[in-house]
């Protein structure tokens, strides 16, 4: 089982196995698709759970958010901060 780290998220594709907010590898998608991308992810359990315990902390610490989708990450995780629920 990977060790989280929810302080650093990095969107860069094939980073997905330690960071819910990350693409598979290989994936070439924009910035629409990556926003599609986290609302389905969000529906599964894995990346869901990991993705309301990054919001969580966020609430309380600063997280670093870097990669390619890193405005639209920061954007989603914003939102589950506020609304404590799923992204928009």
């Amino acid at each position: 089982m990977a060790v989280i780290d929810v302080s650093k998220v990095d969107t860069t594709p094939g980073n997905d196995a330690v960071c819910p907010f990350s693409p598979p590898e290989g994936w070439e998608g924009d910035s629409a698709a990556y926003v599609e991308l986290m609302r389905s992810r969000y529906r599964h359990l894995m990346h869901g759970q990991r993705m309301m315990v990054t919001a969580s902390f966020a609430r309380r610490e600063p997280i670093q958010v870097t990669g390619p989708f890193a405005d639209e990450a920061t954007k989603i995780i914003n939102s589950m901060k506020m609304n404590k629920a799923k992204p928009t």
